[in-house]
């Protein structure tokens, strides 16, 4: 796969240090077809009708396959039905480079670079790289290399995608860490979610057009790419109440002994400002912590016990919700 880079040549490039940017995206090097060994230049030539061999991405749109010259491997691409044969990736050993995700006519491949696990989201039609992404830098990742750093991965039908990063635990348990992260069209990255690995399930992502799900807790959370993901969590209290939104129509949330019911993960507008109106019985403590905090002690009289704050959705956020 190519090595993440900052601009486009004809010869492969080495990769440049991590840059934590707005964007984060890191353009990989598109190589031609040029001074290739035989078999490489002959499987270049052809047209996406002649190929021959295991179709590893299925799609109507293109044909993904890899083509094995001596000791090396290397990806092709083509847009069906008779579209120019291109290359997808360098030439590689073993399983160096792993095909992790297709949908439409993109795909993505990881690569290991610097002991960092590397991904890119290539158009099978051109072999134009759409992203060419090192892990987000905030995240830890455990020392022995054969640990994975990428649980999962999945991409839509624009190219945008999805990442469920494993990084270290916390050291109270054996559990490791669960980032999930979007990277929309304009390379901009969201921290949707994380949790430790017995919660937050790596491989649970979904991407069906720009929505994204997942399982944490045993529970369905969602988000939109290009918006950010507010969630309700419980904090475990003896009695019962309900959380909502302002702007409406996101969160209607119920928090009960029990555990969460309706709709308790919302997506807004980047560094929108959210009010979250927490309301339990009259003989409630209500209190919201975490993206915002407010604490309501019951008052004789009020028919319930109201507790709001504000907060500002500048990433992935989380309140926690109790009534006592």
């Amino acid at each position: 796969m190519d090595t993440p880079s900052t601009s486009v040549r004809s010869t492969p490039v080495f990769p440049l240090p991590a840059r934590r940017t707005v964007c984060r995206a890191l353009l990989v090097a598109v190589l031609g077809a040029t001074l290739l060994p035989a078999a490489e230049a002959g499987a270049a030539a052809k047209r996406c009708n002649q190929t021959h061999g295991t179709e590893l991405a299925h799609s109507s749109v293109v044909k993904v396959y890899k083509v094995r010259t001596g000791s090396s491997y290397r990806f092709y691409g083509c847009a069906k039905p008779r579209g120019p044969v291109v290359a997808l990736t360098q030439p590689f050993r073993g399983k160096q480079v792993k095909l992790v995700a297709a949908k439409g006519a993109y795909v993505a491949f990881t690569r290991t670079i610097s002991g960092r696990d590397t991904i890119s989201v290539v158009d099978a039609r051109t072999g134009k790289k759409r992203h060419g992404l090192y892990p987000p830098e905030d995240i830890e990742f455990d020392i022995d290399d054969s640990t994975p750093q990428i649980g999962a991965a999945r991409v839509n039908a624009r190219g945008e995608l999805v990442v469920s990063y494993i990084g270290l635990g916390d050291g109270d348990s054996t559990d490791s860490t669960v980032y999930i992260y979007a990277f929309d069209k304009d390379y901009d990255e969201q921290l949707l979610d994380s949790g430790t690995s017995s919660k937050l399930i790596a491989k649970s992502i979904k991407l069906a057009g720009e929505n994204v799900s997942w399982t944490h807790d045993g529970a369905t959370r969602t988000a939109k790419i290009g918006e950010a993901p507010l969630s309700v969590t419980s904090g475990g209290g003896p009695l019962a109440g309900d959380v909502t939104t302002s702007p409406e129509g996101a969160i209607a949330c119920h928090v009960a002994p029990a555990g969460l019911t309706g709709n308790c993960v919302g997506s807004f507008a980047p560094n929108a400002y959210v009010t979250v109106t927490a309301t339990g019985g009259p003989n409630a403590t209500v209190t919201i912590s975490g993206g915002c905090s407010a604490v309501h002690a019951p008052v004789a009289g009020q028919a319930s016990s109201v507790a709001t704050c504000e907060v500002k959705m500048s990433s992935a956020k989380s309140v926690k919700v109790t009534f006592g």
